[in-house]
C-alpha cells in the first residue's frame, strides 16, 4: 500500500534568535491541525529548538553551526574557507532533504532562496522533479531597507524564483501598514501571487492578570511595565536603560511595578549585573512567557522584532520600542512606522537613555487601553495570520483541511 502521509517542509531562517523559529512553529501547529494526514519537518540552523514545545507529527532537521574552540585564532583566509565549506554543506543538505522527502508543500521563511541562497539548488531541483509540489515564500512585511532588499534579491535571483519556482507569496502583515509590492519592486507576475495574511502571533493561554502578577511576586494593583528583549543576546543596554528609566518613572508613580526578562542568550555577566539590581517592585528573570506578561502589563519596553511588537499590539499593550542597533534597519523602520501612527514610541539606540525611555513609559501609561486597541485594529484587522495562511493554503493541503481547527 503506498504511503499516504503528506509531508510539509518548512525552512526557518534562524541562526541566533528566536523569532523565525517561533513563527514557524506557530504556522506548523495550524497546518497540522488543519491537515491531520500530514507531517511537518522544520529545517533550521537555530540552536534553540529544544526551548519550544513541538506539536505531534512535527520534527526538526538541524543544519550544522560552524563552531570555533575557545582560544583558537584563525586567519581571515581560514575563516572564509570555513564559511564557504559550511555554506556548500548547507546547500547539499537542503537539496538532499528536499529531494529525499519529496514534500507536497514547502514554506520558505524570510529569505526566498535561503540564507545567502543556500536553498536555491534544492528548490529548483524539487520543482523540476515534482512540478506539482507547491512552494510558497512566507515573508514579514518589513524586511529591511527596501533598496538593500531589492539589490540582494536581484543578485541572488530571487525575482526569477518568484516567477518560476514559487506558487505563492504569503505576507505576514497588513498592506495598511506596509506595501511590500511597492517597497521591494515585485514584478507583476509575482504581485499576482501575493496574499496578505495579517500578523502571525503565537497562541496565548488564557490567564488572569492578577494571577500572572502573583506568580512573579508583583503587586496586585498599580501600573505594570514589562521590559523584554527577545533572546537577549544584545539586549543588555536596553534593560539597563529601562531600569534607570523605571526608577525615574517611579518617582512620579510610587505604585509602579515592573519586571525585566533577560532572555536565554544574554551573556552571564550581563544577566548577573541586572539580577544584582533586582528589587521587590522590579524583579529580573531569565525566561518567562512574555506574551502572557504583555497581556497583564500596562506598557512594554521592547526591541523592535516582529514577534515582540506583534504580541504587544495584539493585546493592546502600548510598546516603547528600542530598535536593534545593527546594519539592518528592519526594526527601526517598524518602530518609526508604528510611532507615526501613534501605536508606539520609538527610541533609537543612538539616543537611548533613561530620560527618553521614561518619556516613552509616560506616554504608554497615559494610553486608554480600549482606545489604543481600536487604533490598532483600524490598521491591523487581524493577528490570526497563521489561520489565514492555512485558509489560503487549504487548496494545497489534504482533503477536508480546516483552518478553523486551531485557534
Amino acid at each position: 500500500m503506498p504511503d499516504q502521509v503528506r509531508t510539509i517542509l518548512l525552512y526557518a531562517q534562524d541562526r541566533k534568535g528566536l523569532g523565525h523559529i517561533n513563527r514557524t512553529l506557530t504556522i506548523a501547529r495550524h497546518l497540522l491541525a488543519a491537515d491531520t494526514g500530514a507531517v511537518a519537518l522544520i529545517v533550521t540552523k537555530s540552536p534553540v529548538p529544544a526551548i519550544f514545545s513541538v506539536p505531534e507529527c512535527c520534527d526538526f532537521i538541524k543544519l550544522p553551526v560552524r563552531l570555533t574552540p575557545a582560544g583558537l585564532v584563525r586567519s581571515e583566509q581560514d575563516e572564509e574557507a570555513a564559511r564557504r565549506r559550511y555554506h556548500a554543506l548547507d546547500q547539499q543538505l537542503l537539496k538532499d532533504v528536499a529531494l529525499g522527502l519529496e514534500p507536497e508543500l514547502v514554506l520558505v521563511d524570510h529569505e526566498p532562496l535561503g540564507f545567502k541562497g543556500d536553498f536555491r539548488e534544492g528548490l529548483y531541483a524539487l520543482k523540476e522533479r515534482l512540478p506539482g509540489a507547491r512552494i510558497v515564500f512566507g515573508m514579514r512585511d518589513i524586511m529591511d531597507d527596501p533598496a538593500r532588499i531589492q539589490a540582494q534579491w536581484r543578485a541572488e535571483g530571487a525575482y526569477d524564483a518568484m516567477e518560476r519556482v514559487f506558487d505563492g507569496i504569503a505576507v505576514y502583515g497588513s498592506v495598511r501598514i506596509y506595501d511590500v509590492a511597492e517597497a521591494y519592486a515585485l514584478p507583476e507576475s509575482a504581485r499576482a501571487k501575493l496574499h496578505y495574511c495579517g500578523y502571525i502571533v503565537r497562541e496565548r493561554a488564557a490567564s488572569d492578570a492578577r494571577d500572572v502578577r502573583a506568580r512573579y511576586g508583583l503587586p496586585p494593583d498599580g501600573p505594570l511595565v514589562l521590559g523584554a528583549v527577545g533572546s537577549g543576546s544584545d539586549g543588555y543596554p536596553v534593560l539597563a536603560a529601562a531600569r534607570a528609566a523605571l526608577e525615574r518613572a517611579r518617582a512620579h508613580r510610587p505604585d509602579l511595578a515592573a519586571i525585566l526578562v533577560t532572555g536565554p542568550f544574554m551573556p552571564d555577566a550581563q544577566q548577573e549585573a541586572l539580577l544584582n539590581g533586582a528589587s521587590a517592585w522590579c524583579p529580573v528573570v531569565r525566561q518567562a512567557d512574555t506574551f502572557e506578561l504583555m497581556a497583564a502589563a500596562d506598557a512594554a519596553i521592547t526591541m523592535g522584532g516582529y514577534n515582540s511588537v506583534g504580541e504587544a499590539l495584539s493585546v493592546a499593550c502600548p510598546p516603547v520600542i528600542v530598535p536593534r542597533a545593527t546594519h539592518k534597519i528592519e526594526q527601526l523602520i517598524r518602530a518609526e512606522t508604528l510611532a507615526a501612527r501613534d501605536l508606539a514610541r520609538c527610541v533609537p539606540p543612538s539616543t537611548l537613555n533613561a530620560e527618553r525611555l521614561a518619556d516613552g513609559i509616560a506616554w504608554a501609561l497615559s494610553q486608554d487601553r480600549a482606545q489604543f486597541a481600536a487604533r490598532v485594529r483600524a490598521l491591523i484587522p487581524t493577528f490570526d495570520g497563521a489561520a489565514a495562511l492555512v485558509t489560503h493554503l487549504s487548496p494545497w493541503l489534504g482533503p477536508g483541511a480546516d483552518a478553523g481547527s486551531e485557534g
